[in-house]
């Protein structure tokens, strides 16, 4: 049943008084109104995500892929270039151009290879001792093999780190991952040594003489002293004296320590950390600088 609109509307007013009547406190006995209880909505809030802590990237592809290693003087290759698809136009390759192998099938070369592209450098010799510890081998680029045969195959630059001339030679591939770390404080003047392993900076990345941070370099610790990727050292010297520190030695200056028996404070110089590891080198890069630093000064695993 249909009720009039008159009733209908009177309806909708009662009903409306009783709802704000309920939201309303109920009646005190001097006939005021209580307050209602206010209710408070916590939002709970967290801290922003950073990776500020977490652990970053101690150095770039580049480093690890184009500079090079130490290895025997006389170390043995799997094949070498002979020539190249664009000989006629150029006399070093670059990304993407073809080579041609001196080598095939006859000695294992299988099709999905990938190599090192390497040319034979000077003998390193140690700063100090000036023995010899091998020869520096230069990373060129990287190549990937596109066909084979019997005595030769052609291979494709897949990365060019600088010109690639006729005659180098191809290491099979091993991928040299980057690796990981948070910064370590650095040393700071009269701080002791940490008794851990110590050596010499003894190469630096395309001879330079000036080292400062971001300077790839090598020095003469490694898997046999115990270390790894992700290591960090110290760089440091010793303060000149009459029989010790700065010295001319050939066309460098060298860092010579004070003599035993004879205690010093070190200068501080900066910190690596290592990047790939050698059986008794390191490749590094020099990760902070506060002085001026050079070849044949120290470094102090922390």
């Amino acid at each position: 049943m249909r009720l009039p609109v008159r009733i209908s509307g009177l309806l909708i007013v009662f009903l409306t008084a009783m709802t704000l009547g309920a939201q309303q406190g109920p009646e005190l006995s001097g006939g005021g109104l209580a307050t209602p209880n206010q209710s408070i909505t916590r939002i709970e809030t967290t801290a922003p995500q950073t990776t500020e802590a977490a652990p970053q990237p101690l150095g770039y592809e580049d480093e690890v892929s184009c500079f090079g290693y130490i290895g025997p003087d006389d170390e043995h290759f799997a094949a070498s270039v002979i020539g190249g698809e664009n000989e006629a136009e150029q006399t070093d390759f670059t990304d993407h151009n073809l080579m041609y192998l001196d080598s095939g099938y006859d000695r294992g070369l299988k099709p999905g290879d990938e190599f090192w592209l390497v040319t034979p450098g000077d003998v390193v010799y140690h700063p100090i001792s000036s023995q010899p510890m091998g020869r520096f081998y230069q990373y060129r680029g990287r190549a990937a093999l596109v066909c084979i045969e019997g005595r030769t195959a052609v291979v494709r630059v897949t990365k060019a780190c600088t010109d690639i001339p006729v005659g180098v030679f191809l290491k099979p591939y091993e991928p040299v991952p980057i690796p990981l770390g948070r910064r370590l404080p650095s040393c700071a003047m009269c701080d002791p040594s940490t008794g851990k392993a110590h050596g010499r900076i003894v190469l630096t990345r395309d001879g330079v003489v000036a080292i400062g941070t971001g300077t790839d370099i090598m020095i003469d610790l490694g898997m046999a002293e115990g270390l790894q990727p992700g290591d960090q050292l110290s760089i440091y010297r010793y303060a000149s004296g009459s029989d010790y520190g700065l010295r001319p030695q050939g066309s460098y200056w060298m860092y010579k320590p004070p003599p035993p028996g004879v205690s010093v404070p070190r200068t501080y110089l900066g910190d690596l950390a290592i990047l790939y590891v050698g059986d008794r080198w390191s490749m590094a890069r020099v990760i902070d600088s506060s002085r001026l630093i050079e070849i044949g000064d120290q470094v102090e695993v922390k």
